[in-house]
C-alpha cells in the first residue's frame, strides 16, 4: 500500500477514534455530576427509538417514571445533548412559576429573516415579555364572546353533516373534527370561510393537514434546529414546511390587504392584530377574574416593542397551527372516553340540556360557562391525552436545585407532562377516566395539571381552545348519542404525531336524538 493511502487511512481512523472519544465523554455528562440517568447509547443517547419513530416521546417518559419512580430529577440525552427531566411537583412549580426568571426561554432558535418563525411560542426573554404584554388584551372574556357566534355557526354545520349519518354506520370522527377545527380557527380568528366541512378536499384543508405530517426527514430537521442552531441558521431551516408556510402566509397577507382596501372590520384575532399594528397598543380593560392569567407579573417593567408586519404574520400563523390538530384531538378523545363510559355521557348531556333550557333553548356563551361537569370531562381528557407530551425550558441563569446541583446556563429542561398526568401518587389509577378528579371543590398542586403549561408562559390562547372544545362537545351531545363501534380498536398513540393522536381509526356509531 502506498504511503498516501496509509496516511489517509490513518487520518480517517483518527477522526473516527476522536469522534468516539468525544461521544463517550459527552455520555458521561450526568455521570460526572451525580445525576441519576439511564445509560445512553454512543452517539444516540436515549433517543434512538424516537429518531427511528419506533416509540412516541410520551412512552419514554412513562418508562423513565417506571424505572425511577422516586427521582424528582433525571438526566437524559437527545443524541449527545444532555437534557434535565424535572418530575417533582415542587420543582415543576418553581421552574414554571416561582423561579420563572431563571427559565424564561423555551430554547427554540428564531430566524428573524423568516416571519413565520417569529411568534410568542418561539421568542425569548425580553422580546417575548414585551409581545405577550401587547397581545394579552386580545384574549380577554370580552374578546372571546365576540368570536363565539362564528364558532357556533361552524358547530351547526358539523351537526348538520352528522345528522345524515346512518345509526349503524361506522364513522371515523377524526376527519370531521379536523375540518371543524380548521373552520373555527379560519372563521372565528381570521374571518376566512375555508368551507372545510362542506368541501373537505380543498387546498386549505390539505395544506393544514400537511403542516402536521411528521416523517423521518422532519425529525432530522427538528433535531438540527434544537441541537445545532448555528447550522440551522446557515441552512435557513424552519419549523414550518416552506410550501405550507408560503400558502398560509399569502392567505393572511391577502386578507389583511383586502380589509384595508375595502374598509372591512371584523371581531376576530386578525382584526385585533391589525389594530395593534396601527395603534401600537390595546388597553387591558377587564374585571373578569378568568382573565387574571393574562396579566404580566410585573407590567411596569415590560419594555416597549414595535409590533411589526412580520410579528403580525408570524403570530397569526402560529395561532392558525395551534387551532388545528390539538383542538380536534381533544374533542375526539373526549368523545372516545364518553363513548366508553355512557353513564358519564348521559350525565354530561343532562347538564348541557339543563343550562340550555335555562338559556331559552340556546347554547350561549354564558350557558356553556356554567357547565362545570362538562369542563371536568374535558380536563380529565387533557390529563389522559395531553396535546403535547413535554414542556421545554432553558436555564438562563445558574440555578441551584434542592439537592445542591447547580444547573448551568444553557441546559435544556424537559418537564414531562405525560409522566406528571399519569403519576399514581397524584392521580390514583391514572388510566381510569374520572372527571371527578377536577371537581371545583378539589385543589390540585400547581404543577399537577399542565396541558397548557403554567406560570407566565402559560398558553395565551388557552381559554379560546377550551371554549372551542367545550362548545363542540356540548353541541354534539345535545343532538347525538355516541357509542364506540365494535370494530373500533383500542387507542394506540401515533408515533408520527406530536399530539395524542390515534394510530388506528376510532370508529363511532352515532344516533340522532329526536326532538322531544
Amino acid at each position: 500500500m502506498d504511503p498516501i493511502s496509509v496516511a489517509l487511512i490513518a487520518i480517517f481512523l483518527s477522526v473516527i477514534a476522536y469522534a468516539v472519544y468525544q461521544a463517550n465523554e459527552a455520555n458521561k455528562y450526568w455521570l460526572k455530576r451525580g445525576i441519576t440517568h439511564k445509560k445512553p447509547l454512543l452517539f444516540f443517547g436515549n433517543s434512538l427509538d424516537a429518531i427511528l419513530m419506533r416509540k412516541h416521546f410520551a412512552e419514554f417518559q412513562l418508562e423513565a417514571q417506571k424505572d425511577f419512580p422516586n427521582e424528582p430529577v433525571l438526566g437524559f440525552y437527545v443524541l449527545l445533548k444532555p437534557i434535565l427531566l424535572i418530575k417533582g411537583l415542587d420543582l415543576i412549580e418553581k421552574i414554571l412559576i416561582k423561579d420563572f426568571t431563571y427559565f424564561t426561554d423555551r430554547g427554540f432558535p428564531v430566524d428573524s429573516r423568516n416571519a413565520l418563525d417569529i411568534s410568542l411560542f418561539t421568542m425569548n426573554a425580553k422580546e417575548w415579555r414585551a409581545l405577550r404584554y401587547k397581545l394579552s388584551p386580545l384574549f380577554t372574556t370580552t374578546k372571546l364572546k365576540t368570536m363565539y357566534e362564528p364558532m357556533a355557526e361552524c358547530s351547526q354545520n358539523l351537526t348538520s353533516i352528522l345528522d345524515q349519518i346512518q345509526e349503524n354506520e361506522d364513522i371515523d370522527l377524526k376527519e370531521y373534527l379536523g375540518r371543524f377545527a380548521m373552520d373555527v380557527i379560519g372563521s372565528s380568528a381570521y374571518g376566512i370561510d375555508a368551507k372545510n366541512l362542506a368541501q373537505p378536499d380543498n387546498e386549505f384543508r390539505r395544506m393544514g393537514k400537511k403542516s402536521f405530517q411528521f416523517d423521518f426527514l422532519n425529525m432530522l430537521k427538528f433535531l438540527v434546529l434544537n441541537l445545532m442552531p448555528i447550522l440551522a441558521k446557515l441552512l435557513k431551516l424552519s419549523f414550518n414546511k416552506r410550501d405550507v408556510a408560503d400558502y398560509f402566509c399569502k392567505i393572511i397577507r391577502d386578507t389583511i390587504d383586502y380589509r384595508k382596501k375595502n374598509g372591512i372590520v371584523r371581531n376576530d384575532f386578525l382584526q385585533m392584530f391589525m389594530t395593534l399594528k396601527e395603534q401600537k397598543t390595546i388597553e387591558f380593560h377587564t374585571k373578569d377574574p378568568d382573565d387574571d392569567y393574562l396579566r404580566m407579573e410585573s407590567e411596569q417593567s415590560v419594555e416597549n416593542i414595535e409590533f411589526t408586519d412580520d410579528m403580525m404574520i408570524g403570530n397569526a400563523f402560529a395561532f392558525f397551527q395551534a387551532g388545528f390538530e390539538a383542538t380536534a384531538s381533544a374533542i375526539l378523545m373526549t368523545l372516545y372516553e364518553l363513548s366508553k363510559h355512557t353513564e358519564i355521557q348521559d350525565k354530561v348531556r343532562k347538564e348541557i340540556k339543563y343550562y340550555v333550557e335555562e338559556a331559552d333553548g340556546s347554547l350561549t356563551y354564558d350557558a356553556l360557562k356554567k357547565m362545570t361537569y362538562l369542563e371536568q370531562c374535558v380536563k380529565e381528557t387533557l390529563r389522559m391525552y395531553s396535546p403535547a407530551p413535554v414542556l421545554q425550558r432553558v436555564c438562563t441563569k445558574e440555578y441551584t436545585l434542592p439537592n445542591g446541583f447547580k444547573i448551568p446556563v444553557g441546559i435544556t429542561i424537559f418537564i414531562p407532562i405525560v409522566t406528571v398526568h399519569k403519576d399514581p401518587q397524584i392521580y390514583p389509577e391514572p388510566e381510569e377516566y374520572r372527571p371527578e378528579r377536577f371537581n371545583p371543590d378539589q385543589k390540585l398542586p400547581a404543577g399537577a395539571f399542565i396541558p397548557f403549561g403554567n406560570g407566565p408562559r402559560i398558553c395565551i390562547a388557552m381559554r379560546f381552545a377550551l371554549l372551542e372544545v367545550k362548545h363542540c362537545i356540548a353541541k354534539l351531545l345535545m343532538n347525538h348519542e355516541f357509542k364506540l363501534s365494535p370494530n373500533s380498536k383500542p387507542f394506540r398513540q401515533d408515533v408520527k404525531s406530536v399530539f395524542a393522536t390515534p394510530a388506528d381509526p376510532l370508529l363511532f356509531n352515532i344516533k340522532k336524538i329526536s326532538a322531544a
